[in-house]
Order: structure tokens, then sequence, then C-alpha cells
């Protein structure tokens, strides 16, 4: 699943957007995003992204995994997302879409 965010995202819009893809059976099949920053300001702390990301995805995925590759325009972000990193997901960061897809594919 491809993700692309443009604009501001706040609190309200990440929240809106994991409910809605949780509810998506193609989605939840896939078990794999790739979510496009590079066009966006995240307006969330890390603390926050987890707080939502617990409250939301974890209760709705239950044991299925989860596997998100972002791609971000500079590692910048990457101090502020880091956090959500270091919790339980299963995410990492990458500046080279290419290299991002390579690593959301492999097993």
């Amino acid at each position: 699943m491809l993700v692309t965010w443009r604009g501001d995202i706040t609190k309200d819009d990440y929240r809106a957007h994991l409910r809605m893809m949780l509810q998506d059976p193609d989605a939840l099949r896939a078990g794999r995003s790739l979510v496009d920053l590079r066009q966006a300001k995240v307006l969330l702390s890390g603390a926050e992204l987890v707080a939502i990301g617990d409250a939301e995805a974890v209760p709705r995925l239950g044991v299925r995994q989860w596997r998100t590759a972002v791609l971000v325009s500079s590692y910048v972000l990457t101090t502020q997302y880091g956090i959500f990193l270091h919790s339980e997901s299963t995410d990492s960061v990458f500046l080279d879409k290419a290299a991002a897809l390579a690593w959301l594919v492999k097993d």
C-alpha cells in the first residue's frame, strides 16, 4: 500500500488515516505500506505518533504483523519520528524510494 502525504499532517489526520487503512481488507492483507512524507510537514511529536498508533493500530491488528517503509526528504524528520521507530513497530526510514521498496518486500 502506497500512502503519499502532502502538506500538514495533524494528530486528527493521522488518526483518521489509521482508522481508514485498518478497515480496508486489502490493506490488512498486504500488511505493508510505503509512506511518502517528502512533501509533508508532520505536526506531531514522536510520542504522539506512538500514542495514536497504540490506540488505533495495536487493537485492530491483533497478532498481525505490519511493516512500514517511511520515505523522507531528509533525516531531520527522523529525529521526531525516531521515537516511533523505537517502539514495537517494524518501521524503517529511507531517503531513497528504491531502497525503501527493496526493504519493504524482503522477508
